[in-house]
Parts: C-alpha cells; sequence; structure tokens
C-alpha cells in the first residue's frame, strides 16, 4: 500500500500529540456536572433493532473479546437502526453487561447523529472498573460506562479528531489548535491533562454542553474563560465540518463496517460446522444506501491513556 510522506508526517504529529502530558492546570477535577445537563438537551434517537445472523459477529469485535480474555461467543450482536440514519450500527453487547440493551442503545443514540457517523461498532463488556477506549473509530465500553453520555461522547470525540471530521485532520495535532491552548491558561479537567488527544476529547464534551444547553458552558463551569480559546475552536469545527455537534439531520457518511467472520473461528472445519448448522452464508455487512458516503478507516489506538482511568 502507497504511503504519502505527509500521512507519515500526520502520524508522527498525531503520536507526538497522543504522548506528552500537559502542565496547565485544570478548571476542575472532571466533567461530571455536566452530564445532566447534556442528558437534558441531547434527545433520544429512537431506533429498531434486530439480531445479527447467529454465528457470526464483526472481526472487530472478535478481536477485542479475544484481546480482552473474553469468550466471543458470550456476545450478543445487534444491528441497530436509528430514525435518523438509513444504515444500521452493529453492537456487540456482552450478556454479562452491568446495564441493559436498551441503556447502550438508547445512551448512544443521544449523540448527534453527524458524531455518530464516526463511530464504526460499539462494545460493552463487564468490569469491576468503569473505563472505555476507542481503536480504529470502534468505541469500547467497559462497566457501566456504556450508560455514561459524556464518556459516549469523549469517545466519540477521538473519532471525530483522529477519522479526520474536522477541516483540521488531525485536529489535536493541528498548529491552529495549539495555538488555541497555548492562547488559555487552562484545560478542562484533570484528565485533559494527560495529552493534546484526550484534551481535545474533553473540550469536546464542553464544546457540545456549550452548543446544546441553554446558558452554555459559563453557567456550569466556574473559570471557563480560561479554556475559551479550545473549546472554540471544536465549536468552529464542528460548525465547518457540517454541524457535527448539532442533533438535527441524516446520517451522510459513515465508516465501513468490519467484515462479518464467524464465532467460534474461520478455519475449515469451523466453516464446515457452520454449513451443518445452517448458520448460512457469510452476513453481507456492506452499506446499501449509496447515497451514504463510505469513509476510510484511519487506525489509531486509545487504550494506552483510557483503560488507566476510572469513569463515575
Amino acid at each position: 500500500m502507497y504511503i504519502s510522506s505527509l500521512t507519515i508526517v500526520g502520524a508522527f504529529f498525531t503520536a507526538l500529540a497522543a504522548s506528552q502530558e500537559l502542565t496547565k492546570p485544570p478548571v476542575q477535577d472532571n466533567l461530571d456536572n455536566l452530564k445532566q445537563g447534556l442528558v437534558n438537551n441531547l434527545k433520544v434517537t429512537q431506533s429498531t433493532r434486530e439480531k445479527f445472523r447467529a454465528g457470526w459477529m464483526p472481526k472487530v469485535c472478535k478481536d477485542i473479546a479475544n484481546n480482552e480474555k473474553r469468550n466471543p461467543a458470550d456476545f450478543q450482536i445487534w444491528k441497530v437502526k436509528y430514525n435518523d440514519c438509513s444504515e444500521p450500527w452493529i453492537m456487540c453487547y456482552h450478556r454479562n453487561s452491568p446495564s441493559p440493551l436498551d441503556a447502550l442503545i438508547n445512551t448512544f443514540g443521544r449523540l448527534p447523529v453527524h458524531t455518530r457517523d464516526f463511530v464504526r461498532h460499539v462494545v460493552s463488556i463487564p468490569s469491576d472498573g468503569a473505563f472505555a477506549y476507542n481503536l480504529d473509530g470502534t468505541v469500547v465500553f467497559f462497566g457501566t460506562t456504556l450508560n455514561n453520555l459524556p464518556v459516549h461522547l469523549h469517545e466519540a470525540a477521538h473519532s471525530l479528531d483522529l477519522e479526520n471530521a474536522y477541516p483540521l485532520k488531525p485536529l489535536s495535532s493541528s498548529p491552529k489548535w495549539l495555538q488555541a491552548y497555548d492562547k488559555d491558561s487552562a484545560v478542562p479537567d484533570q484528565y485533559s491533562q494527560s495529552n493534546q488527544v484526550e484534551n481535545v476529547a474533553q473540550n469536546t464534551v464542553v464544546a457540545t454542553f456549550d452548543r446544546n444547553v441553554p446558558g452554555g458552558i459559563e453557567k456550569v463551569m466556574q473559570g471557563s474563560g480560561k479554556i475559551k480559546n479550545q473549546y472554540t475552536t471544536v465549536l468552529n469545527q464542528q460548525r465547518e465540518g457540517g454541524g457535527l455537534l448539532v442533533p438535527g439531520g441524516k446520517c451522510r457518511k459513515r465508516l465501513p463496517n468490519s467484515e462479518a467472520v464467524l464465532v467460534g473461528g474461520s478455519s475449515r472445519v469451523m466453516r464446515a460446522r457452520a454449513e451443518v448448522e445452517e448458520m448460512g452464508e457469510r452476513p453481507d455487512v456492506s452499506f446499501q444506501d449509496k447515497d451514504v458516503e463510505v469513509l476510510e478507516v484511519v487506525p489509531f489506538d486509545t487504550r494506552e491513556a483510557c483503560k488507566g482511568t476510572a469513569f463515575t
């Protein structure tokens, strides 16, 4: 595969943005006080769901299950179709998740559709801890984070940033973002200090609140002026990108689904067993609506930063 020098340079600066801790102080400890305002003002998008073909699952879900030492057979695979998109999202829900499937579907459905456009798959895994990460656009929720709206926004924000939703690609390593950071005297919260990738994600939560909740961020965050250049940059980028953080409209572009693989394996023996058990042909996971633009997946991984962080 041909890789341009610009791609190499972009990857270098993205890695740099994800590796350097920030020294500016946080405005507050966390963003928990934004949760209720977001829930009150980002309404649930109505949806329908149907089970994925028995015996099959997205390859990325199986890979994540194996990496997390979970049995792929313990995951329920669902196709969830929201009223604002002609194409469903394929979700991988572990049967022992601490909250019901409806909680995952409805919380994800609160995200503006043009934010959801840049999330490939959603995975829920039971855990004593509460954390999440984003792997190439697939968001993995552990424990109770599956029904935590700010966490959904934070993880989707990584996709907006690193899957090139904004005119500045990626935002977190762009000169304009770094200039906005330099002009401010703080970052939103302690987690924002991890690196610029996490800082952009937390500022996206702030920007979404400011754009959608009456009174804006100044109403609930004393000292929000100390981060105004940062979250205003996110607001400007989302506007130039077509209203990425604003509810309404229909999906117009999507990350492609991961190919379907057999839950139990892909060897010749397993394929023969699948035929015997009448699992049928490999499910077609391609988009049928030709008006939905299929995006190219940009590889990235936030596990190192996110798995060490607990959310409430």
